[in-house]
């Protein structure tokens, strides 16, 4: 019990942290512009269109799942929304029925310097998205929902776009850069001002509010290359976000409430007004000349303030909700976690909710993949744990199908699954929930086994429970009837990480030891040895003669070869690790799972000498990892990702259901300038045969074939166009073949020019 209540606090803690923006400490500077008046202006680091973090083989195949909007942008019946993964663009002409139209998978729930931060602003001019994020700037092509180009600044918080001119504030200062060319943006100007987070621009003057120091400071911007400052006002600390109009600064500002300031001159600026809540205010936003409407947290409130007369605003009417806020006319776009209200607001006193966007809660945790699916345990809303059944049958198109609720009160982070069942760990009600799975559709309550698991493992036949200090080999192929075939005890106060292999259990513990016990009989399991790892065990992996087990800073190989005397023989260390938990381990490579960020490859091919291939960056806090089908399968907080490992396989990626007989995809030639023919075969006498192109980052680029072919040879030749009739760039491409709406065949081509 005494562990369950350390883990139950570690949760809130994670929690805690997870819902707190951090501003996180400014990146070193590589190269500086002098100006001819002696300006000196960091160039932060502009980042080419592949970007330079370490993500480099490991591609983004499909994801779903997607969760925590941020942030939104309306031009018209069009709606940006931004989730932890990326860009959504949702159609809203029907705005009882929005309608998703497409979306760009990019990180944009990223870490760094150890913090984890969303979407902050994200504005949408002609053919451009510009995302203000935790990584800098961003700059999205929204014709073919391509990422061009990242800035990379500190915290990109508010972003403001003038011609060819983006404004940023990023908590170091007040950039100007200049986006003619999207695809290469470059600093022209910068003002130093620590904490600056919100920006408002009339005329020729910005202003900037900030969280440290002065709370708004009004700067010249008439040559942007050189911005001035102008004024500051110190009465009014902690300010977030602010709009200015007609003469006036309306800013929401944080634990000190809602400020009007004087602005009509910007040489002497004057606080008129203030209204305290009880929580802090975050968003303002302006609905007409007499309202504007903040959104105040904790407690959660939306508040419509009157400010007909500055020196005198009020409270008019609140509804007891929050999130960001955007005015698109008379509509009014309040984002929260995982819906969009938009509400009527032509009466400001009465708001009419007019339609929503919503998504389906989900705060993915343990993961396993079994045939054409993927298995995901779920927190959903907080300690109400649930199962989700993922169709992945066809990668680039994951999609959930069935999910099954655990209920109020449960915490479940691990499973296991095999034949048809899921067997899921409550470690709250110490129960093992058993899951009948045979229907995707619909799961359903199997049985239960009575037990405060800390890990398990699916065998075959039995599965082997980690509990306490115990080793349990249970029988639950009955689930309306599990039974305990046997157990034994371990020299150790719990066991946290289990697996079963060539008829031993491997059993890792809280203070750093591994046990190894012999189950071959599962009627008498024996006790063979342990070893003393590098510390407290977070993962652990066996594969033939070598066992992997991550512990502290660390990822130690061990030779079994001999069982009873375990050597350890390769090891790396990286203080990242001491973050690290789940490990699998597919051929040369071991993937790591970082709690609070991606995953780590180590190559072990030698396992005397492992060491980092590359460290992907994932959405969200990395729950899970696991690999089949030549494909990466990880659940993160802000979704399910299915990844490819380019150095892994041959060029024949995936291949679901293709048998000799059926389909036999091919391509020539391979690579290709500019035409190849692609080749495949249908075996049945009449069949719907479809035939699409895709990128690498599973974009569907062209659809070749659409139609009823019959049985037989076929071809069909790609010109290297997509849609539009438009050539489309060198490098990776994709050919799937769908007989009969089922995926049989995914092959890989490359155009090189």
């Amino acid at each position: 019990m005494k562990k369950k209540v350390i883990m139950f606090s570690v949760l809130i803690i994670s929690l805690t942290i997870s819902l707190v923006a951090f501003d996180i400490p400014v990146e070193e500077i590589t190269k500086d512009k002098s100006l001819p008046d002696g300006w000196v202006v960091p160039e932060g680091n502009f980042i080419e269109p592949t970007d330079s973090r370490e993500n480099g083989t490991i591609q983004h195949v499909g994801s779903c799942m997607w969760q925590c909007m941020s942030d939104v942008f309306v031009t018209g019946d069009s709606v940006w929304c931004s989730f932890g993964d990326g860009l959504w663009f949702i159609d809203i002409s029907d705005i009882s029925n929005p309608v998703f139209l497409s979306r760009i998978y990019t990180p944009f729930y990223t870490l760094k310097q150890g913090q984890i931060m969303g979407v902050n602003d994200i504005l949408v001019e002609g053919d451009y998205a510009y995302i203000g994020d935790h990584e800098g700037v961003r700059i999205i092509n929204i014709n073919d929902m391509e990422l061009i180009s990242t800035y990379s600044l500190k915290r990109a918080h508010s972003l403001y776009l003038r011609g060819s001119n983006l404004y940023v504030v990023d908590g170091t200062g007040f950039w100007v850069l200049d986006v003619q060319d999207p695809a290469q943006p470059d600093s022209i100007g910068f003002y130093e001002k620590a904490g600056a987070v919100g920006l408002d621009i009339v005329g020729n003057h910005a202003y900037v509010s900030s969280t440290a120091g002065a709370g708004l400071t009004i700067l010249d911007i008439s040559t942007p290359e050189n911005p001035t400052f102008i004024s500051e006002l110190t009465d009014i600390c902690c300010t977030n976000k602010l709009i200015v109009e007609n003469g006036y600064a309306y800013l929401a500002s944080g634990s000190s409430g809602f400020n009007i300031v004087d602005v009509y001159d910007p040489l002497n600026p004057s606080p008129v007004s203030n209204i305290d809540f009880d929580g802090s205010v975050m968003r303002v936003a302006m609905i007409d000349a007499q309202y504007v409407v903040v959104s105040v947290s904790t407690p959660s409130e939306i508040a419509v303030i009157d400010i007909t007369d500055p020196e005198l605003p009020f409270v008019a009417v609140s509804y007891g909700r929050s999130g960001n806020l955007f005015i698109d006319g008379n509509r009014l776009f309040e984002v929260g976690p995982n819906s969009i209200q938009i509400q009527d607001v032509q009466d400001p006193l009465n708001f009419s909710l007019e339609g929503s966007i919503d998504v389906e809660v989900y705060y993915s945790r343990g993961i396993k993949v079994s045939g054409d699916f993927a298995y995901i345990v779920d927190m959903g809303d907080w300690f109400n744990s649930g199962l989700n059944i993922i169709d992945i049958s066809d990668p680039y198109n994951p999609y959930p199908r069935g999910n099954y609720s655990i209920g109020f009160p449960s915490f479940s982070f691990i499973l296991a699954v095999k034949d048809n069942y899921a067997y899921i760990p409550d470690i709250m009600n110490e129960i093992v929930e058993i899951v009948d799975v045979s229907n995707p559709d619909l799961p359903v309550y199997a049985g239960e086994y009575a037990a405060a698991v800390e890990d398990l493992f699916a065998g075959d036949p039995y599965t082997y429970l980690a509990v306490s200090n115990t080793l349990q080999i249970t029988d639950l192929q009955v689930p309306s009837n599990p039974l305990l075939i046997s157990s034994i005890t371990l020299g150790t106060e719990d066991g946290s990480k289990i697996y079963v292999d060539n008829g031993y259990a491997f059993i890792g513990d809280s203070v750093g030891e591994v046990w190894i016990v012999n189950v071959s009989d599962a009627l008498n399991p024996q006790m063979v040895t342990s070893f003393t790892a590098a510390g407290e065990v977070t993962g652990i992996f066996t594969v033939e003669d070598l066992l992997y087990v991550v512990s502290q800073e660390q990822l130690q190989i061990v030779d079994i070869s001999i069982i009873n005397a375990p050597q350890i023989i390769g090891s790396y260390f990286d203080d990242d690790l001491s973050n690290y938990s789940n490990i699998y381990v597919n051929g040369d490579y071991a993937y790591i799972t970082n709690m609070i960020g991606g995953f780590l490859e180590i190559d072990v091919s030698n396992p005397n000498a492992p060491f980092r291939e590359e460290f992907f960056q994932t959405a969200g806090w990395c729950r899970g990892v696991t690999y089949a089908n030549d494909h990466l399968y990880v659940s993160t907080d802000c979704s399910f990702q299915i990844l490819k490992n380019e150095l892994v396989g041959s060029i024949d990626d995936y291949n679901s259901t293709c048998g000799v007989t059926e389909c036999e995809l091919t391509n020539y030639p391979n690579p290709f300038n500019p035409t190849t023919t692609i080749s495949f075969s249908v075996t049945q006498t009449s069949s719907f045969v479809t035939l699409d192109i895709y990128n690498i980052k599973g974009q569907k680029v062209k659809q070749l074939v659409s139609n009823q072919l019959s049985a037989g040879q076929h071809t069909v030749i790609w010109d290297g166009k997509d849609e539009n009739n438009l050539a489309v760039g060198s490098g990776i491409y994709f050919y799937q073949l769908k007989i009969s709406e089922k995926v049989v065949a995914t092959k890989k081509c490359l155009l090189l020019k």
